[in-house]
């Protein structure tokens, strides 16, 4: 599997002017190319990560547009861009691919990520901390501002019950969103409060987690899977 790199930044300006369908196009490209699932909650996310400006709803700008991202890639599947479904997940076409590479040139030149700030020399032997990429930090931080704004932390907040549909439109799946999906999302937003040092967020995703274990992909069955992954190839 190849190494995924940091998403890409677009100047506002370029893709304001780039069509919806040809954004979401490109979205699961970007996706195709990180050699990623192409799932319809993998897509909605690639699109705001990239084009944040284009897909975040008007009221609630930290938020994704959904809806607006399902019904583009309906578009690109009846233009024969894109073959598959919601629910097994989406592949590009060989004419998806050709197109893509279109928009990409549209999309001009990839904005360098802020320089950040040469440490000032200090005399210490303590070890110093890993150091995390200006780009992902902020890319981690609009996670971080999902969580905070979701209903389900809200609730949390003022200790009032949560229910399924606010445990997955925290993690930005749908009620119909499989176990592998919600889990990959749990653990990725973990890792988001983490590089942010957000503690009482990574002790709310704790909580969340120990309260719908039905709907997450047990620990044991996911070890017993690459116990017979090792034994298959001995």
């Amino acid at each position: 599997m190849p190494k995924k790199s940091a998403p890409p930044r677009f100047n506002p300006e370029h893709y304001s002017k780039i069509t919806l369908n040809d954004l979401v196009l490109y979205s699961v490209y970007y996706l195709h190319t990180q050699g990623s699932e192409i799932t319809s909650e993998d897509i909605i996310s690639a699109c705001f990560v990239l084009f944040p400006k284009r897909f975040s709803l008007r009221k609630y700008p930290q938020w994704p547009d959904s809806g607006m991202v399902s019904r583009r890639w309906s578009d690109s599947k009846s233009k024969g861009y894109l073959r598959g479904n919601a629910t097994k997940g989406f592949e590009l076409t060989a004419k998806g691919i050709k197109r893509a590479g279109k928009i990409e040139k549209l999309l001009g030149k990839v904005m360098k990520a802020p320089r950040a700030p040469k440490p000032k020399a200090v005399k210490t032997t303590a070890i110093p901390a890993q150091v995390i990429h200006p780009e992902l930090k902020a890319h981690a931080k609009k996670y971080v501002r999902s969580i905070e704004m979701s209903d389900a932390y809200k609730h949390y907040q003022k200790k009032l019950p949560l229910n399924e549909f606010d445990f997955r439109s925290l993690l930005m799946c749908t009620m119909e969103s499989p176990a592998e999906t919600l889990t990959r999302n749990l653990v990725q937003f973990k890792e988001y409060a983490n590089i942010h040092e957000r503690k009482d967020l990574g002790k709310f995703l704790a909580f969340c987690e120990d309260k719908f274990p039905h709907l997450l992909v047990a620990k044991k069955e996911t070890a017993k899977k690459k116990v017979r992954k090792t034994t298959k190839k001995k």
